[in-house]
């Protein structure tokens, strides 16, 4: 059978184990106090102040660290987040947030960002494109971070998410950096339906550093966050990632 039929099926079957229960109305305005699980020392959040200017609303737990041992990535919950102008425009509280993993470091970031204004965006598409196997296990670790973020969800606030389509996609069914990757579903002998899309490597850099510290993750590492690693080290040689 031809790779990327097998593709397909695989997708296929992953993507409708995460399809939408029958939701309940919640009673739950923008404006009551949001409550969730938090992990976080103080002086990790005096390190988050001095990389951010401030410590997110929504902070879940340090997901990872460089070497020296400071924030590399934040978790965040997937309700009222975001930096002072987002808060200006988000309908309270419960505004969906569906960045899972934060990148905090400036350092790095720098660094990361050195690569997108290279083209390495298109180049590592391209490489997707090129490369069956890989394309596979970025689209698999798409569906992990879209179950994983799902997943760590209050039941109750999963509930109210449910009542609008809307915030159902946003934070249960698009992946890495907002991704609809469902859109790079290969049709039986061909190329995917439409080229891949990376958006931002941070992102997938997060991703990527995040799942390395996790015990847990049951799913493919991001490759192309292992992809933006390889580059950070041959590129950087005197960064401590």
């Amino acid at each position: 059978m031809h790779p990327l039929l097998v593709l397909s099926f695989i997708l296929r079957a992953d993507v409708s184990s995460i399809q939408p229960r029958r939701s309940m109305t919640v009673h739950i305005t923008p404006e009551e106090t949001l409550n969730f699980p938090s992990n976080v020392s103080e002086e990790d959040k005096g390190m988050i102040t001095n990389q951010l200017g401030y410590v997110p609303t929504n902070l879940v737990s340090v997901s990872a660290r460089r070497q020296t041992g400071s924030p590399l990535v934040l978790q965040t919950y997937s309700l009222n987040g975001g930096g002072a102008r987002r808060k200006r425009k988000a309908l309270g509280n419960y505004t969906p947030f569906p960045t899972l993993y934060w990148f905090c470091c400036p350092i790095v970031g720098k660094a990361v960002s050195g690569l997108e204004r290279e083209g390495f965006v298109g180049i590592l598409e391209d490489r997707l494109m090129e490369d069956t196997h890989a394309l596979d296990e970025f689209i698999q670790s798409h569906i992990g971070y879209a179950k994983e973020r799902w997943n760590y969800i209050l039941p109750g606030h999963q509930d109210y998410l449910l009542q609008s389509e809307r915030m159902t996609g946003m934070v249960r069914y698009s992946g890495v950096a907002g991704t609809d990757f469902k859109a790079f579903n290969p049709k039986d002998n061909s190329v995917p339906t439409v080229k891949v899309s990376i958006k931002c490597l941070h992102a997938h850099y997060a991703h990527y550093r995040s799942q390395l510290e996790n015990d847990e993750c049951d799913y493919p590492k991001n490759v192309v966050g292992k992809w933006t690693h390889e580059l950070l080290q041959e590129r950087n040689k005197e960064l401590i990632l």
